[in-house]
């Protein structure tokens, strides 16, 4: 019962694996108890006559246990506990002592020596397959059986009396029984989850198994024996159909049937004859046994056959996939050679086209194969080039017709390094032929032993580098060649030596690092064909013989030099340009006047600082305009303007700290940016202080210049932390400063921007209004003083403002002239005015005002021809009136322009006479045929004497050169008496009519005189 690997194990080891098997222990108690419940039944209720249980399952159940347990200790505790049940079951049925233990002691003695046989003759006890273990097993059944009779027989003779015949075959039986029965039931059902289940389905197996249940009733109930042959047709189709488990079942159910009818007392008559040998019950027992001994090796036979069949069925499709595969292997191996025929085929015809010459040898260097290259590379040996015939002796024989001129001289020598390669393939080599061609020969050894030999042609190829070593060496720039691993200098050109001033000789025993300051950046493969050119310069310094540097781009490209890995290194000298280029930067950020910093890098300065004035920090950006630098520019100069701005620059370097910034914007703008500020008032007191020291005299030649300046402060982060949003508002506060005194300082307030807002919003309506033809034209009249008729009207231009109500020209014509759409503003006034014009009387004339901006358009005279001809107003009627001021921006061309509108019968007047610049000579140069005297002398007639002076000697002037005046803003009656008096030919004011719409012009301009007016 002990396993080889358990057998030497000691007790106390066993013992520690019983105390540890918890799981094993818990099985061996299942057993003992179910041991103990069928031994108990047994024996109440199945003995017979004799006393002895019909069947005795039992010992069954433990060797099925004993059977399945893998662990020889697990054996031990199921037949301990077994026999410790067996006697508990023995004294439940009211045994005696003695008797009970010494036939608990048989049952173990049987289970024991059943085990032992089974395991004696098969080396795997729990199969239950085969009619050799079937065999082996009925054999140990018996054997064990009849042993464990013989024991109980003598301890019942040794207990209360002799034991019959019949009492030893019922022990026999009922123990045979309950082994052949119940252990392969129980092993088999256990097992059945391994083995195949049978095709019956599962109410052919009900049926049978039904039938056979009913069989056993009526063999072991009813008295004729002849009953019993009906048992075995059941087996047989249970054998046959169901299998060995079933049938093994089946043997099973027959003693429950057994045991069953003995228990519930419907066994027949058990008496017998003297002369009978076996009672009723034993010829039960002995049919049973002859059952199983019959039909259990039908079963495994039939078994068996299937099993075989299926194994012969399997070995079959086998056989056939096995031929099939060959059939498969053997035609792929066949499209294989045609495979392989094809490819080496397109092999050959691969190496046939190649442009490179290619030969194979064997061995013993004779040729194998060659291309059409090679024939022709070495055609004037083609008859020594055969299959079979020597390399070596090929070569002899093209020594000998002179093919290899490197050979002249040194034929031995030459041969003999030859065949040394030839032997045992190294590097590349070259080799030169008679016909002047150079081939590249590069050969290798095959694993057989063979050689494969390539010959390229590098004729081109040594010519380029024939050339490249011309141009290396007349190049201009210096290039040097430097060994890859040490940066040796291995060769350098012409201009190398004169520009580093080194000899050759001197190059030759220097590395490129004791002339450079750094180190190459070179690829990371070290195999010269895959290293990728460096087409971006590097930057270094260079040191020259006498020990000055220069600045110098490297441009590097591998190369193989002599053999040896290696750099070509052209560098140019950018000495100059780098100093050039510095300056150009410095240029670029500072003013080339002054040298202070310019707009760019002040933006620069500011986005650090508003860095910091977003953490907390206050900083202040002062905006400087020079207040009289015009005028020192037109008076003295230039040249005097710059030297004055120098001076400007100078003192206000002087006066801040290392850490602030003053810049020149452009033309006499500056801009100071203070960091670091402790308290705003820092930025006021700066001012008044940068203001005083620009206030101070210059002396400029012989000449003292006092220049003053305006100053406007913003200040980060109290109103922005945005450098593009602080100059602005800066700006804004130097433009208050300079509008409310010269020499002055504003700091910036959101007043300010404001009003810029509001000067925006504005400059936006006024583009959309006239964008949208929102403007009106309204007329005032012009009389002639002596008839008081009305002979025209002065077009003046409103503006119904949603905002402002009706708007006058002063708010938005020089926002117009701003914003630049002055010239298409007055295009469009004097278009209507002539069409408006038309429907006038035919004796009146329409004014209308012209700025310089449209005045100095190239266009202007086009827009006058083109008003006439759309309206069709003839252009005498039509009045041009420009004020002084516009003609004296430009004379010279006001009046070229005038002379041509002047050309097509348009009337020229001058207006608001007296407040420009009354140069008399314009007067003369433009063709002016009126005069309009200023309202501001109009004004003051009744109470200055002054202005009557002023009033008479204009008049007297137009009527000297042949012009009419007319009087401006006349509101009274005294000032119309004065003008009248004084000879002025037409007025106009309020004193006759403000300016009206078109519609009420037109009737005013229709009506007769108004004598009233005239007398008065």
């Amino acid at each position: 019962m002990f396993d080889s690997g358990d057998r030497f194990r000691s007790f106390s080891q066993l013992r520690k694996l019983y105390a540890a098997d918890n799981d094993g222990l818990a099985r061996a108690l299942a057993v003992a108890i179910i041991f103990g419940v069928v031994s108990y039944l047994s024996i109440a209720y199945t003995q017979n006559v004799d006393g002895i249980a019909t069947v005795w399952p039992a010992n069954g159940i433990t060797l099925a246990a004993v059977i399945l347990a893998k662990r020889p200790w697990r054996r031990h505790q199921i037949l301990f506990l077994c026999f410790i049940a067996n006697i508990i079951a023995n004294i439940f049925a009211h045994r005696e002592l003695a008797t009970n233990i010494g036939f608990a002691l048989t049952n173990t003695l049987e289970t024991y020596v059943a085990f032992r046989l089974i395991n004696f003759k098969e080396s795997k006890p729990s199969e239950f397959r085969s009619l050799r273990f079937l065999m082996s097993f009925s054999i140990a059944a018996m054997a064990s059986s009849a042993i464990a009779a013989i024991a109980a027989a003598f301890i019942a003779a040794a207990t209360y009396e002799a034991v019959t015949l019949h009492v030893f075959t019922s022990w026999f039986f009922a123990d045979l029984l309950g082994l052949l029965t119940v252990t392969p039931a129980i092993v088999r059902l256990r097992l059945a989850r391994t083995t195949p289940s049978s095709t019956a389905s599962s109410w052919e197996t009900c049926a049978l198994f039904t039938a056979l249940a009913m069989t056993m009733v009526l063999v072991v109930g009813l008295p004729e024996r002849y009953l019993a042959f009906l048992i075995m047709p059941v087996l047989v189709l249970i054998a046959c159909r169901l299998g060995p488990n079933a049938t093994s079942a089946a043997t099973l159910l027959m003693s429950a049937a057994v045991l069953a009818c003995t228990a519930l007392g419907l066994q027949s008559g058990q008496q017998v004859s003297e002369l009978a040998v076996l009672t009723d019950v034993q010829m039960t027992q002995l049919l049973i046994l002859t059952a199983f001994l019959t039909v259990m090796p039908l079963a495994e036979t039939i078994d068996s056959q299937s099993r075989l069949q299926e194994r012969l069925s399997a070995e079959i499709a086998l056989r056939d996939g096995l031929n099939d595969h060959l059939q498969t292997q053997e035609q792929a191996i066949s499209e294989q050679k045609a495979e392989l025929e094809k490819m080496h085929n397109r092999l050959k015809e691969a190496i046939e086209i190649l442009p490179e010459g290619i030969v194979i040898l064997d061995a013993d260097n004779r040729y194998v194969a060659w291309n059409k290259k090679y024939a022709q590379i070495y055609h004037r040996a083609i008859d020594t080039i055969v299959v079979g015939g020597s390399l070596e002796e090929a070569v002899r024989i093209g020594l000998e017709r002179q093919m290899y001129p490197e050979a002249f001289g040194r034929e031995e020598a030459w041969l003999a390094e030859r065949l040394k390669n030839l032997r045992t393939p190294a590097l590349p080599h070259e080799q030169l032929l008679d016909d002047g061609r150079c081939y590249l020969i590069e050969e290798c050894r095959t694993s057989e032993g063979g050689l494969i030999s390539l010959r390229i042609d590098i004729t081109e190829m040594k010519q380029r580098e024939a050339s490249i070593r011309l141009l290396f060496e007349n190049n201009p720039l210096p290039m040097f060649v430097v060994s890859r691993d040490q940066m040796a200098i291995l060769a350098v050109n012409n201009a190398a030596a004169s520009h580093y001033g080194y000899t050759r000789r001197d190059f030759s025993r220097l590395s490129l690092r004791e002339i450079q300051s750094g180190d190459l950046i070179l690829p990371l493969e070290s195999n010269v064909q895959h290293i990728g050119q460096t087409d971006e310069p590097q930057s270094f310094k260079h040191y020259r013989r006498d020990g000055r540097s220069m600045e110098v781009e490297v441009y590097v490209r591998p190369l193989v030099h002599e053999g040896r890995d290696a750099l070509l290194i052209a560098a140019i000298d950018v000495t100059e340009r780098r100093k050039a280029d510095r300056k150009a930067a410095y240029m670029a950020r500072h003013d080339a006047l002054t040298s202070l910093p310019n707009r760019h890098l002040l933006a620069e300065r500011m986005q650090l600082a508003m860095a910091r004035a977003k953490r907390g920090d206050r900083m202040a950006l002062l905006l400087l305009d020079l207040d009289n630098f015009k005028v020192v520019n037109d008076t003295l100069g230039h040249a005097a303007g710059d030297e004055l701005l120098q001076v400007m620059a100078d003192r206000l370097t002087k006066t801040l700290r290392e850490t602030d910034t003053v810049a020149r914007l452009g033309g006499d703008e500056f801009a100071v940016l203070i960091v670091d500020l402790d308290h705003p008032s820092s930025a006021t007191k700066l001012a008044e202080r940068l203001i005083s020291i620009l206030s101070e005299p210059v002396r400029i030649g012989t000449k003292d210049v006092i220049c003053g300046g305006s100053v406007g402060i913003a200040m980060a982060p109290d109103h922005s932390c945005d450098p593009i949003e602080l100059f602005r508002l800066a700006d804004l506060a130097l433009y208050a400063a300079k509008e409310d005194q010269r020499g002055t300082y504003r700091l910036f307030e959101r007043e300010l921007d404001a009003k810029v807002k509001a000067r925006n919003l504005l400059e936006t309506e006024v583009r959309d209004a006239i964008n949208n033809n929102e403007f009106e034209i309204h007329y005032q009249p012009i009389f002639c003083v002596q008839t008081m008729r009305a002979v025209g009207a002065e077009a003046l231009l409103r503006w119904r403002h949603p905002r402002l109500g009706l708007a006058s020209p002063a708010d938005f014509i020089p926002i117009a002239e701003e914003i630049g759409m002055i010239a298409d503003l007055g295009a469009k006034v004097l278009r209507q005015a002539c069409k408006e014009a038309m429907a006038w009387p035919d004796q009146t004339s329409v004014s209308v005002n012209v700025s310089a901006i449209e005045l100095e358009a190239e266009s202007f005279v086009d827009t006058v021809k083109t008003a006439l001809a759309e309206s069709g107003l003839p252009s005498h009627r039509l009045i041009i009136e420009v004020t002084e001021s516009t003609i004296m921006k430009d004379v010279q061309l006001a009046t070229h322009i005038l002379r041509q509108v002047c050309d097509l019968g348009v009337e020229i007047a001058m207006d608001d006479f007296g407040t420009g610049y009354s140069s008399l000579s314009s007067l003369t140069k433009v063709p002016f045929q009126k005069i309009k005297i200023d309202r501001s002398f109009v004004r003051d007639l009744a109470i200055s004497m002054e202005a009557r002076a002023i009033l008479s000697t204009i008049v007297e002037l137009a009527r000297t050169l042949g012009m009419r005046t007319t009087a401006e803003g006349v509101e009274t009656a005294e000032q119309f008496e004065i003008v009248k008096d004084y000879g002025c030919t037409l007025a106009q004011g309020f004193l006759f009519q403000k300016a009206q719409p078109s519609d009420v012009i037109r009737e005013i301009l229709r009506a007769e005189p108004d004598t009233r007016q005239n007398a008065a």
